[in-house]
């Protein structure tokens, strides 16, 4: 299991750090915390970005 940052999603996704704060915050992508810090599991996005729903 790989986990993101926000860094990481925002590169990925082709997005600035404010938009992925943004859909996280709107419970558009999937995410958990981790100590406060927004993490992002590779395989929950991958299947969100398929089509799936937000666990």
């Amino acid at each position: 299991m790989k986990v993101l940052t926000v860094n990481d999603v925002s590169e990925l996704l082709k997005l600035s750090k404010c938009k992925v704060y943004a859909l996280a915050k709107k419970g558009e992508i999937p995410t958990v915390k981790i100590g406060g810090s927004i993490r992002v599991i590779q395989e929950e996005l991958e299947y969100f970005l398929k089509g799936g729903e937000v666990k």
